[in-house]
């Protein structure tokens, strides 16, 4: 093998590697807490504990679920804690809901989609479909979801929407478009969190 076929396999490999080891562009994301919510389904508006989640440290942040944390004197393992955070550049709207004795970590770790697609909530509802027990919480999700979000995930929590029917399980029906085209809708039962994502498979060459 003459030098110059040498030389030429070199450069290709140099390429190669530094090709592989550069990965996908890291994204420099900020978090920032939206509002946080502590306690019992019932507690309604008094559950909105945001002013007295702290990070002194910046992002990654945790958030206890304990009743210390938040000058709660009445302990209950029942309590759930609700965390809903922004992160930017990638206008995400994330959040996570646990029980008592866990954390949230409040982060951002998704790099932007590959194709940003702007949701738009249509009309969103909350109960458990019995007669007279669902109520619109349209303009409760559009505040959660804000303007411009490509991702927003909703907690379907009581205290956040109200308890129309105190006796069955309630559940979060959201109805949104992508870029102005509608979507299959997300739903999620009480407790957990609907993710409203606008990604779909042709944006990785499916």
């Amino acid at each position: 093998m003459n030098l110059a076929r040498i030389f030429c396999l070199v450069i290709l490999c140099v390429a190669t590697a530094m090709a592989c080891s550069s990965g996908p562009p890291r994204v420099n994301s900020q978090a920032a807490l939206k509002r946080a919510y502590w306690g019992l389904p019932q507690d309604g508006l008094g559950a909105d504990v945001t002013g007295k989640v702290t990070c002194p440290n910046g992002f990654p942040c945790d958030a206890f679920a304990s009743s210390a944390s938040y000058g709660d004197p009445q302990p209950d393992m029942n309590k759930r804690l609700t965390l809903i955070w922004t992160c930017q550049p990638q206008r995400q709207v994330l959040s996570e809901v646990v029980i008592t004795g866990l954390k949230v970590r409040m982060d951002c770790i998704a790099g932007p989609p590959l194709v940003p697609r702007t949701i738009s909530i249509l009309e969103a509802s909350w109960g458990s479909g019995a007669s007279g027990a669902t109520v619109d919480v349209t303009q409760q999700v559009r505040d959660i979801c804000g303007e411009d979000s490509t991702r927003c995930q909703v907690p379907a929590m009581a205290y956040i929407f109200g308890m129309p029917d105190r006796n069955n399980p309630k559940m979060l029906r959201i109805r949104f478009t992508c870029n102005g085209q509608t979507t299959p809708g997300q739903q999620s039962m009480e407790n957990g969190v609907a993710d409203l994502r606008c990604e779909r498979n042709a944006d990785l060459g499916y």
